[in-house]
């Protein structure tokens, strides 16, 4: 096994990077190299990451200078900062947020997947979230592999073309990636430590609009958005949550605007969808 590269996004995050950089530093497995992008931090963020960089060469420091609002999930600075010279000859390439923290495994037991699924092609953790009651475990699908902790293949990410930037980026990967017949996973027994609630940076109300522009985006069909509002709405927030989910959605269509995957991707997840919903066997499960 040749090892892997690691990449990460970071804006203000000087409260919680230093968790990470605790955690990659203790992995059982290091990464050849460690991409971390200052994407215009106002915070001591840069700081940190030069400090953590000045005791681990392997620790690659970039930063850049403010350019305003950031596309979704800083997919477009990695891309940049990505190309296919940076991980030449290594096995994998691990997307990390730089809000979660993790034990000292996680790497070895994600790579270990791989070797057991030779067609896996995208692994992930299963994410964690603060709450009242201590830890809790963010439910999801199966097949679904959350942005904050990913694990592709070298083989995989090349055959993608990449990750896509903006909103349902992390759908759109999983979504292509089965469409050419690798398989998705996140591990129940691998879990990471997300120290900021999904949609805590925007509001829970500004998070179901934002998640209805990615079902856009991804190419959700209309039939399976009215099926996913409607169970959405026995969770709160109650009735308004769901209406701001197809809000968001809708918006695309009112505005014309160009979807983010591709139009084969879109027929792909439209066709899973179309299965689920007459509950037959699907791979979008």
């Amino acid at each position: 096994m040749n090892g892997y590269t690691a990449i990460t996004p970071v804006r203000d995050e000087e409260r919680f990077l230093p968790g990470l950089i605790e955690s990659m530093t203790a992995q059982t497995i290091r990464p050849r190299s460690w991409i971390v992008i200052d994407d215009g931090s106002t915070d001591a963020t840069g700081r940190i990451i030069e400090q953590a960089a000045a005791i681990y060469d392997w620790i690659v420091p970039h930063h850049l200078d403010s350019r305003g609002a950031r596309a979704a999930g800083g997919e477009s600075v990695i891309m940049r900062f990505l190309p296919r010279s940076a991980w030449r000859n290594q096995d994998f390439i691990f997307r990390v947020d730089g809000d979660i923290s993790f034990e000292p495994g996680l790497m070895e037991s994600l790579m270990h997947e791989f070797e057991r699924d030779k067609r896996l092609g995208i692994a992930s953790a299963t994410l964690m979230e603060p709450s009242n009651n201590g830890w809790r475990e963010v439910p999801t699908p199966s097949f679904h592999t959350r942005g904050a902790t990913k694990l592709y293949s070298a083989v995989c990410f090349e055959a993608i073309g990449g990750l896509k930037s903006g909103l349902g980026w992390d759908t759109i990967d999983e979504a292509h990636a089965m469409m050419l017949g690798f398989t998705t996973r996140s591990f129940a027994h691998v879990r990471a430590y997300h120290h900021r609630p999904q949609g805590g940076g925007v509001g829970l109300l500004r998070g179901r609009l934002a998640t209805g522009r990615s079902a856009y985006q991804i190419g959700y069909s209309p039939m399976f958005m009215m099926a996913r509002a409607a169970r959405r709405s026995l969770k709160e927030p109650y009735v308004l949550g769901s209406l701001l989910l197809l809000a968001g959605y809708f918006e695309g269509y009112l505005r014309r605007q160009p979807r983010l995957a591709p139009p084969e991707v879109v027929k792909f997840v439209r066709a899973q969808q179309r299965r689920r919903l007459m509950l037959a066997k699907s791979l979008w499960r």
